[in-house]
């Protein structure tokens, strides 16, 4: 299907959110039963539905439920942590959510094969229900769309190709729905980050790997440039993942590790790590970790590919990289999804420094997550 060329608001759909439906679904439910219910995931996306439905009419029993035995026993968000050996014996017949995400389909499974059949959060896919998470940072999305309609116009019109614009508005109704069935059509199947119709690699590379993790991203550009490129520059804060990478990549002269964040500038910032590849700077993170900019690691030197996929810390990090854009006009590979704002955000700064690059958007999941920005220069 053919989408037109300029932006409008008819573009937006009106159909309601999937999670604000299954959020009444239970408030009905538990009006009829007054069946407790419990929250199976005690984690962020946990703490932000318990907001939720200890404000239901009823005033229904809310519990938490995690299989973490640090967990087990205390009290989050004034909401009492039982196993799930108490869901069996005491709570059977209570009302389940499966409140995480990273474990999702575990916890399914293990509901299934203790028979605790009264999940409220169906795996059919004709209910097309999203992550939980992606609703928790975008459940005010249709505000923020409008507040800010004319960065989201300008963005949809200078993009590069039909695909995009298809991207960018089916990734708006995504975020306003919860409906997978905008984003499933839209996933690409080439290596992330790597796209062959956008991104060709030479054997004069220099590549700035942004949140290097483990060494994913450096394996998949070894492969793509048949391990013929000039130099690598790894960025990654978290010290456990840093030696990972050392022990892979140790044999390699031209890849050198930085233990630290990217940032517009040299300082010291507070770090949230995780073990699952979501760490990320973050003001009440829980420890800190020094960060630098890709101008001051370069030092006037010059860059032909740079991608980063920081947590929500990309936009700093091009402000950190401004002389090397506007100077070498690198290829750039942007993860634009962490923040409300980053898929018109950074594409606009892209074009401020830079009005001659070609943006593309092309996206590697069912999910809010792993939409990617990439920007290529004649």
């Amino acid at each position: 299907m053919l989408v037109q060329k300029y932006f409008s608001r008819e573009l937006i759909t009106n159909e309601p959110n999937q999670c604000v439906k299954l959020i009444n679904k239970c408030s009905n439910l538990i009006k009829e039963s007054q069946k407790p219910i419990i929250l199976f995931g005690a984690g962020e996306v946990g703490i932000f539905f318990s907001n939720y439905f200890k404000k239901m009419d009823g005033n229904p029993e809310v519990f938490f439920c995690d299989t973490n035995k640090k967990k087990i026993g205390q009290v989050i968000n004034d909401l009492k942590v039982i196993s799930l050996n108490e869901l069996k014996t005491s709570y059977r017949d209570s009302y389940i959510v499966v409140t995480s995400i990273n474990y999702f389909n575990e916890i399914h499974e293990l509901l299934k094969e203790n028979n605790l059949n009264q999940c409220l959060v169906s795996r059919s896919e004709d209910e097309m229900i999203g992550d939980l998470n992606c609703f928790t940072i975008f459940k005010n999305y249709s505000q923020v769309v409008y507040d800010n309609i004319q960065k989201f116009k300008c963005v949809y019109e200078f993009l590069a190709d039909e695909k995009s614009r298809k991207i960018l508005v089916d990734r708006i109704n995504y975020c306003k729905t919860s409906n997978k069935s905008y984003l499933i059509p839209q996933q690409s199947v080439t290596p992330q980050y790597f796209d062959p119709s956008l991104i060709k690699i030479s054997k004069n590379e220099v590549f700035i790997d942004g949140g290097a993790f483990t060494g994913d991203t450096v394996e998949e550009f070894l492969k793509q440039s048949k391990g013929q490129f000039k130099q690598i520059y790894s960025f990654e804060p978290e010290q456990s993942k840093c030696k990972e990478f050392s022990e892979k990549f140790n044999e390699f002269k031209n890849i050198e590790l930085f233990r630290c964040g990217l940032w517009s500038e040299i300082k010291r910032l507070k770090f949230n790590a995780t073990n699952d590849g979501a760490s990320g700077l973050n003001i009440s993170g829980n420890i800190e970790v020094p960060v630098t900019s890709i101008d001051s690691v370069l030092n006037r030197k010059p860059v032909t590919f740079i991608k980063l996929d920081i947590e929500g810390a990309e936009l700093e990090a091009l402000k950190g990289a401004e002389y090397s854009i506007k100077k070498f006009r690198p290829k750039l590979a942007i993860c634009i999804y962490h923040n409300p704002l980053d898929i018109v955000e950074i594409p606009l700064y892209i074009k401020k420094l830079y009005p001659e690059y070609k943006i593309f958007m092309r996206h590697y999941s069912d999910t809010a997550a792993e939409t990617i920005c990439y920007a290529i220069a004649d």
